[in-house]
């Protein structure tokens, strides 16, 4: 069957770095500490998306980054997310999306959040509504929970909404979003980001925490308010550009989320730990929930080459992702 194409768009939006405080945006886990934050940093990897409306409806044409193609139906939502956003957002579907660009599977930086993000930007561009960015943070959340089965939070939507640097305040009627005023020079030329090669589950090590931290958990609910109270401080030390104390309380809440789960730093990310701090950072930790992906480092600026080589001779898998921080959130950059 042909079909009629109308003009596209492409959407950027990006993925993020979790400075403190993750975890904590998963609700409820910030309401049970009160004056909760969670502390995170846009970066300059990017997912990209180009749209396209079109007359064959009931239908979303996806196409991925490895060109592989598929067609999703209003079935296919409750286990796909791609179909999950399409259907809610445009319920008649005819829509055709091609990946440009995408974060690796298990990277920690929140990959499928800013696909959700971007995903629902461009469809409400190219039907011509507008939804303020609670509402596009929600539904991303809420849609990933649905397709992936776990408790999502909403810190990775935001990142991926509005750019720069954030802190996620958690309270009751919903969380408020406090962009830090930090030069983003500053903290680029301290913070970088690297691919360990160690592949890891989120969700899982998640509902490990949730569970116990329900369950009455003494140990859980004093790391968890350990994580807070480092997140409080990394949010201070930024607006004080204070690098010593930012990266004293990244290294604080690495050292309560390792309490959490032993999956949090296994063998072979405490082995990388060890490597880094011998060459110069000071402060190292997982991004995301831990147990592999990406990596956060805060180091003076002279020292990240050195990380970055003793690192890469460490683990040959591993990749340098970032050493930047980015203003810029979701964007409809131009039309086909």
């Amino acid at each position: 069957m042909s079909s009629t194409r109308r003009p596209g768009l492409r959407v950027e939006a990006p993925c993020r770095a979790d400075l403190a405080g993750g975890t904590l945006d998963i609700w409820p886990l910030g309401l049970l500490h009160p004056g909760a934050v969670t502390v995170n940093a846009a970066l300059p990897v990017r997912v990209c998306l180009e749209l396209e409306l079109d007359e064959v409806r009931g239908v979303v044409r996806h196409r991925a980054l490895d060109g592989s193609e598929r067609r999703l139906r209003a079935e296919d939502a409750a286990a796909d997310l791609t179909a999950a956003v399409v259907f809610a957002v445009r319920p008649e579907g005819g829509v055709s999306v091609r990946v440009q660009a995408q974060a690796a599977v298990g990277s920690g930086l929140g990959g499928s959040s800013a696909y959700a993000v971007a995903l629902t930007r461009g469809l409400l561009e190219l039907a011509g509504r507008t939804a303020d960015d609670a509402w596009v943070a929600a539904l991303g959340r809420d849609l990933e929970a649905r397709v992936l089965q776990v408790p999502t939070g909403a810190q990775d939507h935001w990142a991926a909404l509005a750019g720069g640097v954030l802190a996620l305040h958690h309270e009751p009627g919903g969380e408020r979003v406090e962009r830090l005023a930090v030069d983003a020079d500053w903290i680029g030329a301290r913070l970088t980001v690297f691919d360990s090669g160690i592949a890891h589950h989120s969700g899982m090590v998640n509902w490990q925490v949730i569970r116990r931290r329900f369950d009455g958990d003494r140990d859980t609910s004093a790391a968890l308010q350990a994580i807070a109270e480092a997140a409080s401080t990394c949010r201070a030390a930024l607006l004080a550009h204070d690098a010593p104390l930012v990266g004293a309380a990244i290294a604080a809440e690495w050292s309560a989320r390792r309490r959490l789960a032993p999956e949090v730093c296994p063998p072979a990310l405490a082995a990388l730990e060890r490597v880094a701090d011998s060459a110069g950072a000071q402060a190292f930790k997982a991004c995301g929930a831990g147990g592999g992906g990406s990596v956060l480092l805060w180091h003076q600026p002279e020292a990240r080459a050195p990380l970055v080589h003793a690192l890469s001779d460490t683990a040959p898998a591993g990749r340098l992702v970032a050493a930047a921080v980015t203003e810029l959130g979701c964007q409809v950059l131009e039309s086909a």
